[in-house]
């Protein structure tokens, strides 16, 4: 899909963006508009997801916080940003997804994932992550719990 993209940060850039919209409804009869949360991921955020992921190296792989943050970075959050963006769609059908799940493992820890999330995006990586290992057997510490509730309030 063809288009313009408008990161609209204060009224000024909605203006232009407003204007973009009428100029395009003249010229098509009809446009298609999506509105995204664009907020990057929070402080509270970040530190959240990395606790996670101690958490889960400690209690599952014997301290390997890179081998946790790597399988909840493909197995969760793969699936998170190709909902998000078409062009990642695109590029990791196109590259990755017929490579051996080992392969694809050693390639997700070079390539950003979770950084690329919008605060909406984040929130639903922490509770699937969340859940998903609770399932598993991780006793989430005080920390992990107190700081979802926060994000959640």
């Amino acid at each position: 899909m063809e288009g313009a993209h408008f990161n609209i940060v204060n009224d000024s850039q909605a203006e232009h963006c407003k204007l973009a919209m009428t100029e395009s409804l003249e010229k098509y009869g009809s446009i298609l508009v999506y509105i995204f949360d664009g907020r990057h991921r929070s402080e509270l955020q970040n530190a959240l997801q990395h606790a996670m992921y101690r958490e889960i190296g400690k209690q599952l792989y014997g301290g390997d916080m890179e081998s946790a943050k790597n399988e909840c970075k493909l197995r969760i959050g793969v699936g998170i940003l190709k909902n998000q963006s078409e062009e990642f769609r695109r590029v990791y059908d196109n590259n990755l997804k017929k490579l051996p799940y080992e392969a694809k493992l050693e390639v997700i820890g070079v390539i950003s994932v979770s950084s690329l999330f919008s605060v909406e995006s984040a929130h639903r990586y922490i509770d699937l992550i969340y859940d998903e290992y609770a399932q598993k057997g991780v006793n989430w510490g005080d920390f992990v719990r107190r700081s979802r509730d926060a994000l959640k309030a």
